[in-house]
């Protein structure tokens, strides 16, 4: 009997809609507060070949950054603390949207900020590998 010529396409399908789905799921975890430290090396590592992920990781770095510099402005003055608490969760909050829809838009100077580390930079500097070599020796 001849195979099916509509199972290949179907698998492929499934495939691809697997991995956009599992996209979605890396990009928003890299904006979850406080915890988007472990989320964005995590997403480096696993999800090296995607720049998509990649570009929400390096912007969810930025923003762990931003929640150390608040840490430190609560010496100097606890209101001003407050106030950008308040301005990162809402940066957190729209990175978390943006991921969602798809979407590789810059959140305002911390974009910005992100595009100076390189794509591939955590990946190589925890493995000590190029995601294009782990990817063959997966496939042996």
């Amino acid at each position: 009997m001849p195979e099916n010529p509509y199972v290949d396409p179907v698998e492929n399908l499934i495939h691809k809609v697997s991995t956009v789905s599992s996209e979605r799921r890396f990009a928003i975890s890299c904006y979850i507060p406080v915890f988007n430290i472990v989320t964005c090396v995590l997403t480096s590592v696993k999800m090296a070949t995607s720049q998509f992920c990649l570009f929400h990781a390096r912007q969810g770095l930025v923003l762990f950054g931003l929640w150390f510099l608040t840490i430190l402005a609560t010496v100097i003055s606890p209101a001003l603390s407050l106030m950008m608490w308040g301005v990162i969760l809402v940066l957190h909050f729209a990175g978390m949207v943006i991921s969602y829809r798809m979407q590789k838009t810059e959140i305002p100077i911390i974009g910005q900020i992100a595009n100076k580390i390189p794509e591939q930079y955590l990946f190589v500097f925890l493995t000590k590998k190029h995601p294009q070599e782990s990817s063959d020796t997966l496939n042996k």
